[in-house]
């Protein structure tokens, strides 16, 4: 089975797994016998009932179940641990480009905000009007980025670009690497 399948089986094995814990919670863990003790003929035959509660099975048929279905979700990871290790560095690599690309995008409304030539109005402390307050200067101000193309090696606009090809080049990958690998792995009958 390839990637895609084998991670739903395995989520399909979890919430299996989930509802016979929950099952076998709502069950009386305690036999009781009324007036007398029970033999062993007696309370092999209780432990053996077929329970309503259990779907039909005895609570130590359902105990052996949830115990296989564990024991499947531990081969099957494992199986699609030793498959998906490409598939990680994948992920890790997505991630990355996904970082470095909101880092830019943040960089490009920082330039966004920045005026090229702009006038402001500031407070002169060295000298002062014929009432003794400070006077007041027009100063123009020229705003340029902190980071220019060099330190990339290209504009944030094609940065971004780049990254966004890259980020689509690898989640392609990504699908292509999920639908084509197969998972060596079995479903044990009767888990679902």
């Amino acid at each position: 089975m390839n990637i895609q399948k084998a991670m739903r089986v395995r989520s399909e094995l979890k919430a299996a797994a989930v509802k016979l814990n929950l099952m076998l919670d709502n069950v009386d863990y305690n036999l009781t016998f009324e007036n007398q003790p029970a033999d062993e003929a007696a309370l092999a035959e209780k432990r053996g009932e077929k329970l309503k509660k259990l779907d039909g099975l005895s609570y130590g048929e359902a105990v052996r179940k949830l115990f296989a279905i564990t024991d499947a979700c531990l081969s099957l990871n494992t199986a699609l641990e030793a498959v998906n290790r490409k598939g990680h560095e994948l992920l890790f690599k997505e991630t990355a480009v996904k970082s470095k690309l909101l880092y830019v995008e943040r960089l490009l409304e920082k330039e966004r905000e920045i005026k090229a030539v702009s006038t402001e109005s500031r407070v002169d402390y060295e000298n002062t009007d014929a009432k003794g307050n400070f006077r007041r200067t027009d100063v123009t101000v020229y705003g340029y980025p902190m980071l220019d193309d060099s330190v990339l090696g290209t504009g944030l606009v094609q940065m971004k670009k780049q990254l966004n090809k890259e980020l689509e080049k690898i989640r392609d990958e990504i699908a292509a690497f999920n639908a084509t690998r197969q998972v060596n792995w079995e479903m044990p009958e009767d888990l679902l």
